[in-house]
């Protein structure tokens, strides 16, 4: 598809065709609800330490403790997902998560929250958390099929954002009239329409996903759902991950883009010790990534309907150029638009990676390919913080942006036959 047939308008048709499914519309507020929830529960947490007198040590601990289960069991948490079904799975962590925003909630309100409390409890959320996330990506193509799972995948990445902006929006309300514990009440809530949607859901799985088709670790990776004869069971998620080039270079290159993301960071050092300015300049600069990758997931929506490895390969390298650039920026104006560059090709490659990965594994493992998904983006901004982190205190925040860039550019030049789109032709063959 070249680029002009991105702005016709089928390729703008195409981009919103998962809205046209009734249910997946239906999830899609239910979604955006319960996400702007749980961000308006984080930046809550975020005050509340720092109002219990913690660090910025203490910060760390407590935000990292979330996404801990998601890198350490990501596999395993996918089994599950593979075992049972996708709306089963996410009542029961729908359910988990809104007992662990009411327990938040009286302790807020007892007065009795300290922080080892609020570590605790962000470690359990994150146990709910990891199997929610695979099966909320499943679900998907549960509800709108192959043919629309690529605009459904890029739309979840807009409402992703948007509760970025609504949720923290909501939290600085509530927390100027209000208290921080009405932040965990609002999260409780909004969990209510998820569970709602999700009992009345019409599910439409696809016909071989409990039936493991014939396949081998180096089957071709487009064509990995061809229908074929009952056969052994599949390869384990790991095998598959490892022997299969375009899938092991996609999640190598989606934990790039988990550090490229991450500007929580790296970017508050370089708007106080390069720039010397406060925290709204941060505040506008995070509004400005959140603006571009808006228009990003948008136009990842445009491409064909089965991703390509050619064109994620050259997203990751205009990834890792764009974070380049916004590392050099000398004066601020360049450096918001710097970020507004990287928000919208990070999360422009993100839609179409997760769209490639999904579609190239079997139903029978792809929860727990998936899984090792998670671990990858976001679970890995647990490590990725903490090195760009030490290395923007030993040396330079720029400095320390700037080298998840080149590792970027590096990684997409290594993986660019891995992706080559006659590599996959030649595998299909």
């Amino acid at each position: 598809m070249s680029w002009r047939d991105r702005f016709t308008r089928e390729a703008r048709t195409r981009s919103f065709a998962a809205l046209r499914i009734r249910d997946y519309r239906r999830w899609s507020i239910a979604q955006l609800l319960s996400a702007a929830g749980g961000a308006a529960s984080q930046v809550a947490i975020a005050w509340l330490v720092v109002e219990l007198g913690g660090d910025g040590l203490a910060l760390g601990v407590v935000t990292a403790s979330t996404m801990v289960p998601t890198l350490a069991l990501g596999p395993f948490i996918g089994a599950i997902v593979d075992r049972f079904s996708r709306r089963s799975v996410l009542i029961v962590t729908a359910v988990a998560q809104m007992a662990i925003a009411g327990a938040l909630a009286g302790l807020a309100f007892s007065g009795a929250l300290q922080i080892w409390m609020l570590a605790a409890l962000s470690l359990a959320h994150g146990l709910a958390f990891a199997p929610d996330n695979p099966a909320r990506q499943l679900l998907v193509l549960d509800l709108v099929g192959r043919d629309r799972v690529t605009s459904a995948v890029s739309m979840n990445e807009v409402i992703i954002n948007g509760a970025r902006v609504l949720g923290p929006a909501v939290a600085g309300l509530l927390l100027v009239f209000a208290d921080a514990a009405w932040c965990f009440v609002v999260n409780a809530l909004v969990f209510v329409p998820s569970i709602i949607v999700l009992i009345g859901l019409r599910l439409r799985p696809e016909p071989d996903r409990a039936t493991p088709l014939r396949t081998s670790a180096d089957e071709p990776v487009i064509a990995a759902d061809r229908a074929a004869a009952p056969a052994p069971p599949s390869p384990g998620a790991w095998r598959f991950v490892t022997r299969t080039p375009p899938v092991r270079a996609t999640l190598l290159l989606a934990i790039c883009a988990a550090a490229g993301y991450n500007i929580a960071v790296v970017v508050p050092l370089i708007v106080a010790n390069v720039f010397d300015a406060e925290g709204g300049t941060y505040g506008l600069l995070a509004v400005a990534f959140g603006l571009g990758a808006l228009p990003g997931a948008f136009f990842s929506a445009t491409g064909p309907t089965t991703p390509a490895g050619g064109e994620v390969r050259v997203l990751a390298l205009v990834m890792g150029v764009a974070v380049l650039l916004a590392a050099a920026a000398p004066v601020l104006p360049l450096l918001f638009i710097g970020l507004a560059l990287v928000g919208a090709v990070v999360m422009w490659f993100i839609a179409r990676a997760n769209a490639l990965v999904m579609l190239s594994t079997r139903p029978p493992i792809r929860g727990r390919v998936m899984g090792i998904w998670a671990m990858c983006l976001p679970g890995s901004t647990v490590l990725t913080g903490l090195a760009v982190g030490a290395l923007a205190e030993a040396v330079d925040p720029r400095v320390a942006y700037a080298v998840v860039g080149a590792v970027t550019v590096v990684i997409a030049g290594l993986s660019w036959r891995a992706l080559g789109d006659e590599a996959l032709s030649a595998r299909a063959a």
